[in-house]
């Protein structure tokens, strides 16, 4: 069986998992559902790059399920299992830790942003007419706004196409050849379905391809390039907005009980929230919700047994503790770590 980029990024997803997700959970997991089960599950196993970056759509998320299976290289039970076979089949670094993964939208909002501003760029200077090839009306319009700010077009120019020139003289052939031909200029660039025909690669697997290409061009520009200053604005904040807000709230000083009856949330939606919080947030007050001795008893639990189970860890417990409780310990474990 060829081994296509999706193939290769739903086995890795897969052998994350550690025989203890269904195949509901990764299908979830990577349709980007913002749940608080799918972020924990991408947060604890090492899985936010590939947060929503496979929106497939259920038959076919079935199909590469069943072609995995037939390869030998899984087996669906109850939860998703690795086989020897398919392990064999894992590389290093995993593929998929390319993608960087919806869940901040950094690389291909900032695409978006470049794309627009080069077609217009040239086009403007030129006189010439032409359809923006991004069609996202938050984009437009901040593009619009930064080309007032652009003194002389054609320094901008020069100083973009040299950054990308030495750039993409950094990547393989294949990276430069996905990046320059999506690009436009006084010509439209290939979309991605033209591009798939052109390369004979799958629709799907070539748009993974490009998000990688592109990720990878990101990384080899200087820090202070012209390029990566058009997404100095772009939000990097992991968490969902509504968890933002209960922990802007926590930082002034706020009680647990006061923000649950200020935003009206139940139990489990501020739970979650504090989860997701005790996730991303570079410190949190953990001690009010778990003591010394049960933080270390987690810890010492989830390492000899190598799990995330809630299930599996509270059984072995010997203090009592709640699931909301492991959760926070597992979520501040992973941060550390």
């Amino acid at each position: 069986m060829e081994k296509t980029i999706v193939r290769q990024v739903v086995l890795e997803a897969i052998s994350r998992l550690q025989n203890e997700r269904t195949d509901r959970s990764l299908f979830h997991l990577l349709q980007g559902k913002r749940s608080a089960t799918s972020l924990q599950d991408a947060h604890f196993y090492g899985l936010e790059a590939v947060f929503g970056m496979l929106p497939l759509k259920k038959d076919r998320f079935e199909q590469v399920l069943h072609e995995l299976e037939h390869a030998g290289w899984i087996k669906r039970e109850q939860n998703l299992l690795m086989t020897d076979a398919g392990k064999a089949q894992l590389g290093s670094p995993f593929l998929l830790d390319d993608l960087g993964g919806e869940l901040r939208g950094y690389p291909m909002q900032l695409w978006k942003r470049v794309s627009l501003m080069i077609q217009s760029i040239v086009c403007l200077d030129e006189k010439t007419f032409f359809i923006p090839v991004q069609q996202d009306s938050g984009v437009k319009e901040w593009v619009k706004q930064q080309i007032r700010q652009v003194a002389e077009r054609s320094v901008w120019k020069a100083a973009v196409y040299q950054e990308l020139n030495q750039a993409l003289h950094q990547l393989t052939e294949r990276e430069a050849i996905l990046i320059t031909y999506r690009l436009s200029g006084l010509k439209t660039g290939l979309s991605f379905p033209q591009l798939s025909e052109r390369l004979g690669t799958d629709l799907l697997s070539l748009q993974l391809e490009f998000v990688i290409a592109w990720r990878r061009c990101l990384r080899v520009l200087p820090e202070d390039s012209l390029i990566l200053s058009l997404g100095n604005d772009i939000n990097h904040f992991k968490m969902t907005q509504s968890a933002q807000k209960t922990w802007d709230l926590l930082k002034q000083g706020y009680t647990v009980p006061q923000i649950a009856e200020r935003r009206r949330l139940k139990k489990s939606t501020m739970e979650d929230h504090l989860v997701e919080i005790a996730m991303y947030a570079p410190v949190f007050p953990i001690e009010q919700f778990v003591a010394a001795a049960q933080y270390e008893e987690v810890i010492q639990i989830t390492d000899r047994l190598q799990t995330f189970s809630l299930k599996r860890i509270k059984q072995e417990l010997t203090q009592e503790m709640d699931y909301f409780q492991i959760r926070i310990v597992l979520a501040r474990k992973v941060v550390h770590s």
